[in-house]
Formats: structure tokens, C-alpha cells, sequence
């Protein structure tokens, strides 16, 4: 999909997947560059007609990062249409960001600069969803869970009369987390960097993980959660294709040369594989599954961000298991 348009594919009979994308986009405790192959191929799916894109929504502080969702929407045609939404409250305080971000927003100089220019990504979410049908949304939360926390915790506002938890369980369809590994072992202390960002200096630690664990313990439990985790992504590269097959207009392209430091190489696919799944289901993606013979929970611990699953009965959650990485891997890039 990064490498064709609608035209190649047709349009599918069935409604586009309502989406929303909560992300760190090159910024923070685990900035990278697999978000903008997420943002790029959620765009090239509303192309497609299987999404339309709601909203997307940053869970870190570099200002910039804004620009480059900026300019990615551009590139679609979709800046005026999708809001963008930035984490405006008080628990983060890592600022970095990649160099491929300043250089995006300075080759592209989109609409919106930086997060000043843009509202609440708690606002973002509640307009978003208050504005759909019930059980239509999908999310796809590839950074830090820190905006789902607060969405949780809100109050109902001039969007909708519901609390956050109630909203949630009234239009959210499915959410999709990159975040964790699986099965993993209760009382570790290791932790994937969404759950707890202890990398690049471990600023935003305590938030992330405290986010992390809220969010995975309070979510409604009529609504189905998916966790992709680290050890999936890490064995699909994606995105290589764009030096080919991309234009040089591309700021799908520039960023991911700029982050791996020359054209014709991809990079782990967590962000973009939990895309996907957001958007088409687990079933209609060849090369991936559900967890089989695996009931239970997810668990996060609140002080380290570390996870496990708990084994119990039949839940509303379950986790990614990569069957064939080839197969995934051509669903992103075709």
C-alpha cells in the first residue's frame, strides 16, 4: 500500500474503518521512524477507501512533530479535513525529537509548524468520537498511552454528556496497541519502551508507565483490545520500497531516508503492522493471528511499565502472533 494508490487495489464494497491514530511520531522517550510508514499507509487505506482517517493525535512533547503529521496529510490531501491533536498536559517532560522531524517540516513547510498551533489531543479525541456512530471507531495507539489515560479520566464536555470511560465503550469498535511483549513474565522488570520509556534518557518513565498500566486496567470491557508487541514488528521491515517507488515530493520518503541514512532500507514495523490491524482486523491480514489457547489478561506494572499476561478466562483482549512475516510485510508495502 505505500507503493500504490487506490487505483491499484479497487475500492472495497464495505464502509471505511473510522480511525483515529495516537502517536509519538519521531519525539520522545521512544521517538522513531516507523510512525510516519503508519501515517503514510493509514492514508494510502483512506485512498483505498478501507479508512477515513478521523484524527491524529501526538502523546509526546516535541513541538515539531505537529509539522510532520502536517505534511504527511498534506502530501494526501487531507491536512485541511484531519484534525491533528498534541498531549497538553503536565506528566511529560522529554522534548527530543529525530533529526528527520526538523527536517521534514523545514523541506515541506506545512500548514501547522508545531503543537502550539494545534488543540488538546484530549479535545481531538472526545469531538472525534462524540461525532461518529457507536461502535465505529477504531484506534491505533503507537506510542505512549498517555492521551487514552486522560481520555479515560475525562469528564463529559460540550462533545458529549458521556464520562470518558462511557464514550469509550459507546463508540471505540477496537483498539490496537503497539505496545508490550508476549507472552512475557510476571515480576520482570524489562519493559517495551510504549509501556515505560526508559530509552533516550527515560524522562517521560513514570508517565508511561503509569499510563500504560491505567489504561490496560480500566478500559471497558465490552470493547475488544488487540496488543501488538514488540517481538511482531521486530521481524517485519517495511518501507524500503519508497526510495523506489515514491516520488521525491514524498515526505514519506524523506523522513525514512533521513532516519536510516540513506535510500533503499526500511525499518521495524510495530507502528505500521498495528495500523493495519486497526484498520482491516486481525483475520484479513495474511500472516498474522490471535493468540491461540490464551485467555486472560494483559497486565502492566505501574511502577516499571514491564507486562505480562495473566491466564484466566475468556476476555476482551488478546495479542498478535506473527505466523509469516513475508506476507505481512507485502501487505504494508505492496
Amino acid at each position: 500500500f505505500l507503493a500504490a494508490g487506490a487505483d491499484s487495489h479497487g475500492i472495497r464494497a464495505t464502509l471505511p474503518t473510522a480511525l483515529i491514530i495516537d502517536t509519538d511520531m519521531g519525539g520522545g522517550g521512544c521517538r522513531d521512524v516507523d510512525d510516519t510508514i503508519a501515517v503514510c499507509l493509514a492514508n494510502a487505506l483512506a485512498d483505498n477507501g478501507e479508512a477515513q482517517l478521523l484524527a491524529v493525535v501526538h502523546d509526546t512533547l516535541p513541538a515539531q512533530t505537529a509539522g510532520v503529521t502536517s505534511a504527511l496529510l498534506g502530501y494526501y490531501g487531507r491536512d485541511a479535513d484531519v484534525p491533528i491533536g498534541a498531549y497538553k498536559g503536565t506528566a511529560l517532560t522529554d522534548h527530543a525529537a529525530l533529526p528527520y522531524v526538523a527536517e521534514v517540516v523545514r523541506t515541506f513547510a506545512p500548514r501547522i509548524v508545531n503543537t502550539s498551533q494545534v488543540p488538546d489531543a484530549l479535545e481531538v479525541y472526545r469531538a472525534a468520537l462524540a461525532s461518529q456512530p457507536d461502535a465505529s471507531v477504531a484506534i491505533a495507539s503507537i506510542g505512549l498511552l498517555v492521551n487514552l489515560a486522560r481520555l479515560l479520566r475525562s469528564a463529559p464536555d460540550r462533545h458529549s454528556s458521556l464520562n470518558g470511560t462511557d464514550l469509550v465503550a459507546a463508540k471505540v469498535s477496537r483498539l490496537v496497541v503497539m505496545g508490550g511483549a508476549y507472552p512475557g513474565v510476571q515480576g520482570s522488570t524489562s519493559c517495551e519502551c510504549n509501556f515505560c520509556a526508559v530509552y533516550n534518557g527515560g524522562g517521560d518513565h513514570s508517565a508511561a508507565a503509569a499510563s500504560a498500566a491505567f489504561v490496560v486496567a480500566h478500559w471497558p470491557h465490552s470493547v475488544p483490545v488487540i496488543y501488538s508487541g514488540l517481538e511482531v514488528g521486530l521481524r517485519v521491515q517495511t518501507g524500503g520500497v519508497l526510495s523506489r517507488c515514491a516520488p521525491a515530493s514524498s515526505p514519506c520518503r524523506l523522513a525514512l531516508t533521513s532516519f536510516a541514512g540513506g535510500p533503499g532500507k526500511g525499518r521495524f514495523s510495530w507502528d505500521p503492522i498495528t495500523t493495519l490491524v486497526a484498520v482491516r482486523g486481525v483475520e484479513a491480514v495474511k500472516g498474522l493471528g490471535r493468540c491461540r489457547g490464551c485467555d486472560g489478561t494483559c497486565r502492566v506494572d505501574s511502577v516499571t511499565g514491564a507486562n505480562w499476561w495473566q491466564r484466566g478466562p475468556p476476555s476482551n483482549q488478546t495479542y498478535l502472533v506473527l505466523e509469516e512475516a513475508g506476507a505481512v510485510a507485502e501487505a504494508i508495502d505492496e
